[in-house]
């Protein structure tokens, strides 16, 4: 089982009919919410944790995960609104205008009791803001024991008010997280004051045990104590980018899941075989779900077919 903890909300990706004027058309969405998806599609088994609104885009949020196969056990509906992003593409990269003050995952205060899990996968939104991302916070380091904590920070700067503090949230959440993967973008937002190789050097000392950068056209890069692992991304005619960060995070998860992997144990014992073939399914399945208009991430069959 994998806990999926964070950012569930709409999409309004924009279409251009046949008038030629551009619309916008609702999709399900959100890192955290696309990671989930992903990983169920996948293959793995997901239980969601966090909030949604009562309101329509909450039921849709919420049969979404029904339909999926998501767990839902651990999703509060409150009377609080849904998170809105409207997206523009520039190049078939998507950039964003989220509506979220006073959302149902931005209020939320954290989780009764939880399962035990394999995995807690967090990040993206909900940890820029209190309350929410004091409660995830709080969960992965209460978990990190017990559980193997993945961090991807996805960071939006344009939501952020206090740059200080949610940097060194996000740090802090790092130092308990056993598997991190950022963007280059990312991590030079995040860590702004220190070169790639010591933030890499520096996490590897701690409880991380894996760190994958992700390059965007260029690939993607992991990192372990034992050395480091480039591998190329795909080559396709992207209709557009929503999702493939969340889609390959989801790939790399289920990629150490297949090899038995995703334990302490396992993280502890990670070769360059092991890890190109995770970094390969990631990398397909992220292709894959780039070649669809908003994020809609493959199933393991369509993926294995490419490997």
């Amino acid at each position: 089982m994998i806990l999926c903890g964070g950012d569930a909300l709409i999409d309004f990706v924009p279409v251009v009919g046949s008038d030629g004027a551009t619309g916008f058309v609702p999709r399900i969405g959100g890192a955290v919410l696309n990671a989930a998806t992903a990983l169920r599609r996948l293959g793995e088994e997901v239980s969601f944790v966090g909030a949604l609104s009562s309101d329509m885009f909450g039921d849709l949020l919420h049969q979404h995960m029904e339909r999926e196969g998501i767990e839902t056990d651990h999703v509060d509906r409150t009377d609080d609104d849904s998170t809105l992003a409207f997206v523009t593409l520039e190049s078939g990269e998507a950039k964003y205008a989220f509506y979220d003050r006073t959302s149902a995952g931005r209020l939320w205060r954290g989780p009764g009791p939880l399962p035990f899990a394999d995995a807690l996968h967090i990040g993206s939104v909900t940890l820029i803001a209190d309350p929410a991302a004091s409660a995830y916070t709080t969960m992965a380091e209460r978990l990190a024991d017990e559980t193997v904590i993945s961090l991807d920070p996805n960071c939006r700067p344009g939501l952020i008010a206090d740059v200080a503090i949610y940097r060194a949230r996000i740090r802090r959440i790092a130092t308990v997280s056993h598997i991190v993967r950022m963007s280059e973008e990312d991590l030079h937002y995040i860590f702004s004051d220190t070169e790639e190789v010591d933030v890499i050097a520096n996490l590897l000392k701690g409880k991380t045990k894996l760190v994958i950068v992700s390059r965007g056209s260029k690939g993607a890069t992991a990192y372990w104590s034992d050395g480091r692992l480039d591998v190329s991304a795909r080559n396709v005619v992207v209709c557009d980018s929503i999702g493939a960060g969340d889609t390959f995070h989801a790939g790399v998860l289920t990629g150490l899941s297949r090899e038995r992997r995703l334990s302490f144990d396992g993280l502890n014992h990670l070769d360059e075989n092991i890890l190109r073939r995770s970094l390969e399914l990631a990398s397909a399945a992220a292709a894959l779900n780039c070649l669809e208009n908003g994020c809609n991430p493959p199933r393991l069959d369509a993926v294995l077919a490419t490997l």
